[in-house]
């Protein structure tokens, strides 16, 4: 196989004039290549995202977040080699982070083989764990040394080779954190996920994470159902939904994009996150509304094509004198 890459003209030797507009004609022809592309491909990199196993909500989390999320896009988007090694150093870390967490700093240091066979001699892990972590570990070496054998394996295995490292990293993950978490009330870990999801959109835009609204929002309706038994999925689609009544103003945020407040609903005791237009702004300001005050308000939103309530906005509000 011979490796062929010339994507981008090179106009430096050639005295034209418009050489940024030839390059930006060629971009644009790029960009409907790879369009074009990610059209014809769109039903198996979908399909490949279903392989993977959801583990549910976790809140300790760590540097190797980003990686298992990265390997997840990567197998999705059908580069296994990079998904092996990026699962590989993923959970490497992920051996670190919990030696540390079971006060075990010293292990940091250790390789991973080591690492991995004290913490089954302190008991902080079991055997099927332990195997588990070797199993991930001896693919990354695969994957490092590529030797001879790992190169000569097809397609097909290094897919399915992919797959299961990811599936089994995230099981070890999931048996050594859940029984971790500190929110157990369905309503609680909503919030912390919706808390999450506006940070990250915030200062951690990182490829690898919640790609979008959209995507959040699918989470988000699963997540609940797990925890609840309760789809979210309240109406069809397009259909306006309206909450009306005294709110309190938890959190007023202008830093974000869409700008946002965070009202409490004390009728039903649920907090809505509220898009804010620069009108809505300007009449806060001549308000002088405040975080902790209440407000009588009436917002709504329009159900999005999974009939659930999307973006909210504000009807009208008012002081309470």
């Amino acid at each position: 196989m011979s490796y062929f890459d010339s994507t981008k003209f090179d106009y430096k030797d050639i005295n034209i004039d418009d050489c940024e507009e030839l390059i930006k004609r060629d971009k644009e022809a790029y960009k409907f290549s790879l369009s074009k592309w990610f059209e014809d491909e769109l039903n198996a990199i979908t399909d490949r995202k279903w392989e993977i196993d959801n583990i549910g909500f976790i809140e300790e989390t760590g540097g190797f977040i980003k990686l298992i999320k990265e390997a997840e896009l990567s197998y999705s988007f059908g580069a296994y080699y990079s998904a092996i090694a990026l699962i590989g150093v993923a959970c490497e870390d992920l051996c670190k982070h919990f030696a540390n967490l079971s006060n075990e700093e010293h292990l940091s240091d250790e390789s991973q083989f080591i690492r991995i066979n004290k913490l089954k001699e302190l008991n902080a892990i079991d055997q099927a764990t332990a195997d588990d972590f070797h199993l991930i570990r001896k693919h990354r070496n695969d994957i490092l040394h590529f030797n001879d054998g790992f190169k000569e394996k097809t397609t097909s295995d290094l897919k399915s080779l992919a797959l299961k490292s990811i599936n089994t990293s995230k099981s070890v993950y999931k048996s050594l954190f859940e029984k971790h978490n500190q929110q157990s009330n369905p309503q609680e870990i909503s919030n912390k996920i919706m808390e999450d999801f506006s940070r990250q959109i915030v200062y951690d835009p990182y490829y690898g994470n919640t790609l979008n609204q959209e995507e959040f929002a699918m989470k988000l309706r699963n997540i609940v159902a797990k925890e609840t038994g309760i789809d979210i999925a309240i109406a069809d689609a397009n259909q306006k939904i309206e909450q009306a009544g005294i709110f309190r103003i938890d959190e007023i945020d202008l830093r974000l994009d869409p700008k946002e407040i965070t009202l409490f609903n004390y009728d039903i005791g649920e907090s809505f996150y509220v898009d804010l237009s620069e009108c809505d702004i300007e009449k806060m300001g001549n308000l002088e509304l405040k975080e902790g005050q209440n407000i009588v308000a009436k917002i709504f939103s329009i159900t999005n094509h999974q009939g659930m309530t999307a973006a909210w906005k504000i009807s009208s509000f008012e002081c309470i004198a």
